[in-house]
């Protein structure tokens, strides 16, 4: 059975702040505004498949925010999401992007980077999917953060559908298909990112293949200071000019692929609790970075605070309560 949480019931002036609680409580800590409408009918339906929690809501409009005090522990920082618009429209702006969409559009963004989404009165099934299911290279995955994956044909237009049909079938979902159910969302968003990989980074079979080991290669040797485009075109016997060529052909380059590991290599040991006390100029060392100034400016531009901000945000989150929303089965 799903659990049900609704603002029904309660006194128009507590509907907001509740929502609030119910939202951050689903899906991480956040911000949220709404207009002074006198009341808040929301409500929302949870449910686990398998691997994936899928939320269906109903709210008028708002405004949700993850600032980077928000993402913390609690706030779901190794999930992705990905919200289905079954009625309203709405404008999402991450990365650097602002896109807009309407119903069925299929909307994809990072739980681990400062968001905001503006949504009109609205009906939509969100999905929480772990970053480790996701079988797609993490730093290509991270370039999509913010974006509209294709609803209209291949297999985007095929995962709308099935998660359209899912949400009108309701409780009927529920029972011991939930795991097989929850391994076909996993899939399905994995092709409709795949595709949208595709779509923008085309890489020739011989190509892709090369790009796969050298991005493996490079996971591996992240802590190497001397990690510079030679050093890894020298590992794979290609020239440094040919290196160039293969990331430039997905749309990437190399510096920036290394340091986007880098940096989430060094958000991951700062939220881990017993590596707090080592400095922050030491995990930073640790995975290749000399200059521990250029470290926090860089980390402050991804990540919207300090590293000793993120960190302590995680402190502080560790000492809270959970959230105050009530529940109940559906």
């Amino acid at each position: 059975m799903p659990t049900l949480v609704s603002t029904a019931g309660l006194p128009p002036r507590e509907q907001v702040e509740f929502w609030r609680n119910v939202v951050s409580d689903a899906f991480g800590p956040l911000q949220l505004r709404a207009g002074d409408t006198g009341g808040f009918a929301g409500r929302i339906a949870s449910r686990t498949l398998g691997p994936v929690q899928v939320s269906d809501v109903r709210a008028p409009a708002h405004v949700v925010s993850r600032a980077a005090r928000h993402i913390t522990t609690r706030g779901g920082r190794e999930n992705y999401k990905f919200c289905l618009l079954l009625r309203g429209s709405g404008v999402i702006e991450q990365a650097g992007r602002r896109v807009v969409a309407s119903a069925g559009d299929l909307v994809f963004y990072d739980l681990s980077r400062p968001m905001e989404l503006v949504l009109d009165a609205h009906h939509l099934l969100a999905l929480t999917v772990p970053r480790s299911a996701i079988p797609l290279p993490a730093a290509h995955v991270a370039d999509l953060a913010g974006t509209l994956l294709a609803s209209r044909q291949g297999p985007g237009r095929l995962t709308v559908s099935f998660l359209t049909s899912l949400a009108a079938e309701g409780d009927a979902v529920d029972g011991p298909h939930g795991q097989y159910l929850g391994e076909a969302i996993v899939n399905m968003v994995t092709s409709a990112l795949s595709e949208r990989l595709s779509g923008e980074s085309p890489v020739p079979g011989a190509g892709a293949e090369l790009l796969q080991c050298i991005t493996d290669w490079i996971e591996r040797n992240l802590h190497r200071p001397d990690l510079s485009p030679a050093v890894i075109a020298h590992a794979h016997h290609v020239s440094v000019r040919q290196l160039h060529r293969i990331f430039h052909a997905a749309g990437m380059t190399v510096a920036a692929h290394v340091r986007t590991r880098r940096m989430d290599r060094c958000r991951r040991e700062l939220s881990t609790a017993h590596l707090r006390a080592d400095r922050v100029s030491s995990i930073a060392a640790r995975w290749g970075f000399s200059d521990a100034a250029s470290f926090s400016r860089a980390f402050r531009r991804i990540y919207g605070c300090a590293p000793s901000d993120y960190r302590a945000a995680l402190a502080d989150e560790d000492v809270e309560d959970g959230g105050t929303a009530q529940r109940q089965p559906a």
